[in-house]
């Protein structure tokens, strides 16, 4: 039969039964608690009286306070009121934190959780965005038009005419990014396209919590230099064994024919893309030739000493055409594919070659000039200098394609090509502007006469000199801006073609001239070449030439001035401070008592000798 149940009771503050039946229970209706009796299962007394309700509920309800010790295994819930306590110390002391044994544990521990923060350093950087970079490529190059190129990416199609790096040996290797982190958890994976080519999860290698060192090569993923944070150099100081950084890299990675990405990815950052472009092309390096060169048909001339030559005019443009084979593959370096050396001593600089100048198109097709080659006139324009070009007429060009070059290729050209510009000059021999300067009273430059005669003192004449004709025996020639004793067939291996001086000219041959200045009586005569002789004589002055009969008036600047007077038949040197001797240098001639304002026309003429072999590149006139 059941034992019936049995309230007892009380309203005595702070009554507890000494003793209950089974089935009774006891209730304090002035605490509120209720009371029964558990069995201790033997262990020291028999039976003992239970508090069932240890709280008081706060008035208004919401919570519940207890007094002594509270035990459980385990609490939850949200911090709320639960306090610090007291220590056994008694109190807190001062520090971090100012605390209180009523202090909320949730507060407390948030401020240090902050205080915490403030003493780790931060996380060394991570491959978020970094660049990789192709170890070993083939350098760059643009895509070509005109056909559709693999795509391997998933992603946009390559762009003809944009750069990429190229790559042609299949597998790629990449440069190591250096001292990135985490390097002690999470994994790091490697792509090719979108294709897994090797990963690894990271480990702890320092500190109490080492595991292993995680060096090594993974598939085509490559690790290296794993090592403590504090020995960055790229996050400089990290306290040691709170992060680790690695070094990482693609070794001998497959890849693909066409356009391929790469990049790796660690703890949900990746690496920025790495673009390449395999190129599959079997093209060789390009070749460069050339035509035959053609020669002005129809040339603009300028004449000295009887010998034509070619001006700046356009009518006297040279021209070949240039071909070029394997000008493309898969892909080209620049729309400017062929580049000049520049300009030669004779010719303006023909310019540097697009693939447009060859009938191409920018950006060109793939495997332009690939069996047949592309071709393109060059047109080469004169200089408005004076000069004879000898070697080395035109242009060097260089081809440059992703597949080589042919470097430093010039067209074959031999013919001698005389040029003499549309503008007069003075630091070269112009037979009708040898310089003056601040020379007596007049104007104008000194202008060659005819020589009159062979012989070094002919008699005294001054006749026009007739450019376009063709010279005397006696007569140098100037060619080319340059003074010489000339014995040249110019009617072969020379453009433009012009008279034969080859025979009956091995005799001494003169170049005179004449200055038209007054109040000169002493002057400078600068030269620079190799020369047999020079006179100066005042041919309209009847003192001058009476002194100097014997001479026919030409006084020699070879010999001394004797020192008074005027020059004498007798004593025929001009020549003040140091005699001439047929060496460049700047020296003085004199004419004694007389002027050339004695001399009707106010005319000085020099008359200068040239022996085989000899030439004069320039001359000029002074005051002293």
């Amino acid at each position: 039969m059941a034992t019936p149940f049995r309230l007892k009771r009380s309203s005595v503050a702070g009554k507890r039964p000494g003793a209950l039946q089974k089935g009774e229970l006891a209730i304090n209706f002035h605490d509120g608690h209720l009371f029964a009796e558990r069995d201790t299962g033997g262990v020291g007394i028999g039976t003992t009286i239970t508090l069932l309700t240890p709280w008081k509920e706060s008035f208004g309800g919401g919570a519940i306070q207890y007094t002594g010790v509270v035990t459980a295994t385990r609490y939850e819930g949200e911090g709320g009121n639960l306090t610090l306590g007291t220590p056994t110390s008694g109190s807190y002391r001062t520090g971090a934190l100012s605390l209180t044994s009523s202090t909320k544990v949730d507060n407390s521990i948030e401020h240090l959780n902050y205080i915490l923060g403030k003493l780790v350093p931060n996380e060394p950087d991570t491959i978020g965005g970094v660049s990789l970079t192709l170890d070993g490529a083939a350098g760059t190059g643009r895509l070509c038009a005109g056909f559709t190129a693999t795509n391997n990416t998933g992603g946009s199609a390559p762009v003809a005419g944009t750069q990429y790096t190229r790559n042609t040996d299949s597998t790629i290797t990449t440069a190591y990014i250096t001292e990135y982190g985490p390097g002690d958890s999470g994994t790091i994976e490697g792509f090719v396209n979108a294709t897994g080519i090797g990963s690894t999860a990271f480990n702890d290698t320092f500190g109490q919590g080492a595991i292993k060192s995680d060096n090594g090569t993974f598939g085509a993923l490559q690790i290296a230099n794993d090592k403590d944070a504090v020995d960055s150099t790229r996050n400089v100081g990290i306290a040691s064994f709170f992060y680790e950084v690695y070094d990482a890299r693609f070794i001998d990675a497959a890849s693909p024919d066409g356009f391929n990405k790469a990049h790796m990815s660690h703890a949900g950052n990746s690496t920025a893309n790495l673009f390449w472009y395999e190129d599959p092309s079997t093209v060789g390096a390009p070749v460069i030739s050339f035509s035959g060169v053609t020669a002005p048909s129809n040339p603009a001339l300028n004449y000295s000493s009887g010998v034509p030559h070619y001006t700046e005019a356009p009518a006297n443009d040279f021209t070949y055409t240039m071909t070029v084979t394997n000008a493309t593959g898969d892909m080209y370096s620049d729309h400017v594919f062929v580049t000049s050396d520049g300009a030669t001593s004779g010719f303006n600089d023909p310019g540097d070659k697009t693939y447009t100048n060859f009938s191409g198109a920018n950006p060109p097709v793939r495997n332009f000039g690939v069996g047949t080659g592309v071709d393109c006139v060059i047109t080469n324009t004169v200089k408005d200098l004076h000069l004879t070009l000898t070697s080395d007429h035109f242009s060097r060009y260089d081809a440059v394609t992703p597949y080589g070059a042919h470097n430093d290729q010039r067209v074959s050209y031999s013919t001698n090509i005389n040029i003499m510009g549309s503008t007069a000059t003075t630091t070269q021999i112009d037979e009708d502007n040898i310089l003056i300067t601040s020379l007596g009273t007049g104007s104008g430059n000194a202008t060659r006469v005819n020589a009159g005669a062979a012989g070094d003192n002919p008699t005294a004449t001054y006749g026009t000199w007739d450019v376009t004709s063709q010279v005397a025996s006696y007569e140098a020639v100037t060619r080319g801006g340059v003074l010489r004793h000339d014995q040249t067939n110019y009617s072969t291996g020379y453009l433009p073609a012009g008279p034969n001086y080859s025979s009956g000219r091995s005799g001494a041959q003169y170049f005179q001239m004449e200055l038209m200045r007054s109040d000169v009586s002493q002057f400078n005569i600068s030269v620079t070449g190799s020369y047999g002789g020079c006179w100066v004589c005042l041919p309209d002055n009847s003192a001058w030439t009476s002194a100097l009969s014997g001479t026919n008036g030409w006084a020699s600047m070879f010999a001394a001035y004797r020192g008074s007077g005027v020059p004498t038949s007798g004593e025929p040197g001009c020549a003040s401070g140091g005699n001439m001797s047929g060496s460049s240098g700047t020296f003085t001639s004199v004419f004694g008592t007389e002027s050339s304002s004695n001399d009707s026309n106010n005319r000085i003429l020099i008359r200068w000798r040239l022996d085989n072999g000899d030439s004069i590149t320039a001359m000029s006139f002074s005051a002293t």
